[in-house]
């Protein structure tokens, strides 16, 4: 096999398999996508592929769960949180690949238990409740993964569940993407061809959508949500370790 076509082959079954986790859990898919793509395309250009990757699965879980998505609760939270992620983004570009990887890191070692904190407290919100909790997820959004999970507490508490937890989900990544990947497209940082690798490594999404809604009707998710724990704290060590490399702490 061709030296430079086996990093493709992974990052293209990444895809599909991440797919199949966030259309189970509406959560943290382009978190586990830009763990997995990390060590293949380099840490800071994870970010944008992944984003314009995520334009696309994001765009097929809207349509897979189409009918049972909240546009209300949309607007509310991708209405608010916009200002805050097209800022965000435009700070992560002029960021050295070192305080990336550090930020990365200890986010996602932190989202894990601060997850699970939020999710014990029994949230229960209206509109404005989401709207307030999208500013920090916006400022969260725009430069790092997996700040939709912060959502979480605040979707459920407002009444979201099951398909409809997803569809909505779907929908506020979707936007979310889309903006990152315009932001990002006017900087050197996307270039034309981690562009066309994102949109190819998103196409890989579309199949783990529908097999993800399979498994969300058949199967429980207790030990789809340790897995996906255990492999975004296994991430947040990885970027600790890369920011250790540019920091030559190590």
């Amino acid at each position: 096999m061709d030296i430079e076509t086996l990093p493709l082959i992974l990052a293209l079954t990444a895809a599909f398999c991440t797919a199949v986790f966030h259309s189970v859990g509406g959560f943290a898919g382009a978190l586990l996508l830009a763990i997995c793509l990390a060590p293949i395309i380099g840490v800071k250009e994870t970010v944008p592929v992944t984003a314009t990757a995520m334009v696309i699965s994001n765009c097929t879980r809207v349509w897979v769960f189409r009918a049972s998505v909240d546009w209300r609760a949309f607007l509310a939270i991708f209405g608010t949180s916009t200002p805050f992620i097209i800022l965000s983004a435009i700070i992560y570009i002029s960021l050295p690949v070192a305080i990336v990887a550090l930020i990365l890191g200890v986010f996602l070692l932190l989202s894990v238990p601060l997850q699970r904190a939020m999710s014990r407290l029994d949230v229960k919100v209206g509109q404005r409740g989401l709207a307030a909790a999208a500013v920090p997820y916006g400022l969260l959004s725009g430069s790092t993964f997996g700040a939709g999970m912060l959502l979480a507490p605040f979707l459920i508490g407002y009444g979201l569940a099951g398909e409809m937890l997803v569809g909505t989900v779907a929908s506020i990544g979707f936007g979310l993407n889309v903006l990152k990947a315009v932001v990002f497209g006017f900087s050197p940082l996307l270039t034309t061809p981690l562009l066309l690798k994102g949109l190819l490594i998103g196409l890989f999404t579309i199949p783990g959508a529908y097999v993800g809604r399979w498994i969300v009707r058949s199967t429980p998710l207790r030990i789809h949500k340790l897995f996906m724990e255990a492999l975004i704290l296994s991430g947040g060590l990885y970027f600790l370790y890369e920011a250790a490399r540019e920091f030559s702490w190590l």
